[in-house]
């Protein structure tokens, strides 16, 4: 029996990258899969290719850090299939450049898109969560919330943040039988990475510098960080909440 079978997920920022590898990976692993996103085109795309490949997948658009939007996506979501059994909190931002630079929409959309959007969808996933047996919560941290990041301080920020949540959740909503742990990736092989390396002014070098920073020799496949999400969301992880796991490649051991 896989490992997901007959479980629904919601994953968001799921459009591309490590959100997309996720949804991939869980529908493999026989759960259905809520992918939501803001490209309408890239999310329904990914659903088909999951129907094709004998999986259940629906795309909906919505933007996580609109709590009206979320309101009305998690009623949906009861409506069709009366419950929740994993939320993967994953849309998320990472502007580069020095926090002098930074302007204050910036800042604000950083938070809003990292952190007010964990808020928003766990506090209205948490009545359908509370239906399931199975109930798991896998907050999407970094590296950069564990160690200093220089010229990515609002991400790293909104990062300890999204650390800092999944602890204190997993405490508060350990009653209810909902586990919550964090996925901390090392730099992954993703157009979110390679658009923050181009930010920076000088892609090729953030590049070499990654890779070096990583004792691996090398940086991550997004498929990679899916495998784990897949064991942190099924029963193998069982006794596993409150934890942020990560996938590093050696990158925070030294």
């Amino acid at each position: 029996m896989a490992r997901l079978e007959n479980r629904i997920a919601l994953i968001t920022g799921a459009t591309s990258g490590i959100g997309e590898s996720i949804a991939l990976a869980f529908a493999k692993e026989g759960a259905t899969v809520i992918i939501c996103g803001r490209r309408e085109d890239k999310g329904n795309a990914i659903a088909s290719a999951i129907a094709a490949d004998g999986g259940n997948a629906t795309f909906r658009k919505c933007d996580v850090s609109d709590e009206a939007a979320v309101a009305a996506l998690m009623s949906e979501i009861d409506a069709t299939h009366g419950r929740l059994d994993i939320v993967v909190n994953n849309a998320g931002t990472a502007p580069a450049g020095n926090l002098e630079q930074m302007t204050m929409d910036t800042w604000t959309a950083v938070i809003a898109s990292n952190v007010t959007s964990i808020f928003l969808v766990t506090k209205h996933a948490i009545p359908l969560l509370r239906k399931s047996k199975t109930a798991n919560i896998i907050n999407l941290g970094s590296t950069f919330g564990v160690v200093g990041a220089g010229g990515s301080v609002a991400y790293a920020m909104t990062k300890a943040a999204a650390i800092s949540m999944t602890k204190s959740l997993a405490i508060e909503l350990a009653v209810d039988g909902i586990r919550v742990n964090a996925l901390c990736p090392g730099a992954t092989a993703t157009p979110f990475l390679f658009d923050w390396a181009e930010e920076t002014g000088n892609a090729a070098g953030t590049m070499e510098w990654l890779v070096n920073h990583h004792p691996i020799g090398r940086i991550s496949q997004p498929e990679e960080q899916a495998t784990a999400a897949v064991f942190l969301a099924s029963d193998d992880a069982s006794f596993v909440t409150g934890h942020a796991l990560l996938v590093d490649g050696g990158y925070t051991a030294q």
